[in-house]
């Protein structure tokens, strides 16, 4: 802890404010992601390769600015964050191509990768350990009403503006909030990196997260079986081990194993990447669920975001109180059990289901959520000992950020699989029913799988002849399709939450967070 700082609050309140705007612009993607996929013209599968370019940019280079902000300052690093991040979505709002508007998402990943490692590293630096939980909870509460405001207001802004006006305001509140930053946060640095810095550990972690995130885009596409899809698993996994065996040798790894190999951090960091997993799955998941059965919108999905972040926001204050005097991870193990039950309920979730019993599942999910992160991030931030502060708020940051799109990206896939499989299935079942030929067959199939597409006279035709309108038998198949994919998405993150829980009874104690807390104000009283 800073003993200089009369109250560290106000300098937090600042960087509250800088991850707020970031937190806000990731809530964007989720009901803009529909419109700008239209708009470039690009298929559900592919739509993942706008979260990815994100994220593969955050996860990157996070561990890589943790250490920077270390050597250069960590206010400065935050600054130019912010400022990289602000003009890259100016670029995003008028990307004439979509591999344009796929770099200025890179952009923005290396923008918060500047902030985040900072931002973690400064509740070491601002408080004392009986304080930091709640310092986490208010963290997690700011994160999460940006979340939970950008889910809303960028549906609203987006059925009213159109989808360039979520960039254009994140890219202005982005460079606004360098005016708290610059005024109210003191410069903080850490202990130099003992080596040079790790460039092929850099391109290493580079390969290996890119080929992890984009492998569900890639066996989507061209098929599980085929020789893209395998090429790239075995390059993500040589790439994988090759770096792990070049970090133990490296003085100043891009990859710190040491942490990893600590079970106090790891088990944590695992369980919060799988936490974060779920949120992005359950979010993105909904999104084409709500936004494309029958009567939805972008502003209903608005309002199921708002009632997921906005009950985790309720809940992390308490949680993040409640973790500086009990022990962390009971109240983890908890909420994993709640989030287990929800999780089973929502993949049995049907088109047909009310707007309103969806806002009061995920709203439960959201409470589960918001007690379990602080409670998390306290037992992950609170093993990493004072010399690699940098390297393991980076380390962190990489994980929370790998879970993000990880989520979204197999939820996405099995979500547009799943649905391509019952929409045919469910088509040919139709076909057959009402006694239509196989080119008939074939063009029912064509128009199914992508909406928007004419139907000709002569398909019409045979549908009003068998007594069914057009626009009747194209919902049913929707409806059919959207509850297979929900589903098998529902039985994906149940497998992963039965493994959350399986790692509970290994996770620290509170005391081993208070000895490490012990030696980091030890190492700033010297």
């Amino acid at each position: 802890m800073n003993t200089n700082m009369a109250n560290p609050w106000v300098s937090f309140i600042a960087l509250l404010f800088a991850t707020f705007v970031t937190i806000e612009a990731a809530a964007f993607q989720a009901p803009v992601l529909p419109s700008v996929t239209q708009h470039f013209s690009i298929p559900v599968n592919l739509a993942a390769l706008i979260l990815i370019s994100y994220f593969i940019a955050v996860a990157v280079c996070a561990p890589a600015m943790g250490r920077l902000g270390d050597q250069i300052g960590r206010r400065r690093m935050v600054t130019i964050g912010l400022v990289v991040f602000g003009v890259a979505e100016f670029v995003a709002a008028w990307a004439p191509q979509f591999w344009m508007f796929l770099a200025a998402r890179f952009l923005q990943g290396l923008g918060v990768a500047c902030i985040f490692p900072a931002v973690f590293s400064y509740v070491n630096h601002l408080f004392r350990e009986d304080q930091r939980g709640m310092a986490l909870g208010v963290l997690m509460f700011v994160m999460t009403f940006g979340a939970a405001s950008g889910g809303l207001l960028g549906g609203l802004m987006i059925d009213t503006f159109g989808w360039r006006s979520v960039y254009v305001v994140s890219g202005a509140l982005a460079l606004l909030g360098l005016i708290p930053l610059l005024l109210w946060v003191p410069e903080s640095r850490g202990a130099p990196p003992a080596g040079r810095f790790d460039w092929t550990g850099a391109l290493l972690l580079l390969v290996t997260i890119a080929a992890l995130l984009s492998l569900p885009t890639w066996a989507a596409n061209f098929g599980r079986d085929s020789a893209v899809t395998w090429g790239i698993v075995v390059l993500g996994i040589i790439s994988l081990v090759w770096l792990w065996r070049h970090s133990a040798r490296q003085a100043a790894p891009i990859l710190d194993v040491s942490l990893l190999k600590d079970r106090r951090f790891a088990i944590p960091s695992a369980i919060y990447w799988i936490q974060m997993i779920l949120s992005s799955g359950l979010v993105y998941s909904l999104a084409f669920f709500i936004n494309t059965r029958p009567g939805g919108s972008a502003s209903q999905f608005g309002m199921v975001t708002l009632a997921f972040f906005g009950c985790t926001m309720l809940a992390s204050p308490i949680s993040g109180r409640l973790i500086d005097r009990i022990e962390p991870r009971r109240i983890a193990t908890l909420s994993l059990i709640g989030s287990l039950g929800a999780v089973v309920v929502f993949s049995q979730l049907q088109t047909s289901v009310s707007l309103t019993w969806v806002l009061v599942l995920v709203g439960f999910l959201g409470l589960m959520m918001g007690a379990n992160v602080p409670a998390l991030m306290k037992l992950a931030l609170g093993a990493i000992p004072a010399h690699k502060a940098g390297a393991g708020s980076g380390l962190f940051s990489m994980l929370r950020d790998l879970g993000l799109p990880t989520g979204s990206s197999f939820s996405l896939a099995i979500f547009g699989l799943s649905s391509a499989y019952h929409t045919r299935r469910v088509t040919e079942q139709t076909a057959t029913d009402l006694g239509l030929n196989a080119p008939q067959t074939a063009e029912l199939l064509q128009v199914a799988g992508q909406p928007g597409s004419e139907v000709s006279a002569g398909l019409s035709a045979a549908l009003t002849e068998a007594g069914a309108g057009v626009e009747q038998v194209l919902e049913s198949i929707t409806v059919a399709s959207l509850g297979g994919a929900i589903g098998s998405v529902g039985y994906l993150l149940t497998g992963l939450l039965v493994v959350a829980l399986a790692l509970t009874p290994l996770l620290g104690r509170r005391v081993d967070v208070q000895k490490v807390a012990e030696e980091i104000e030890g190492a700033a009283q010297s």
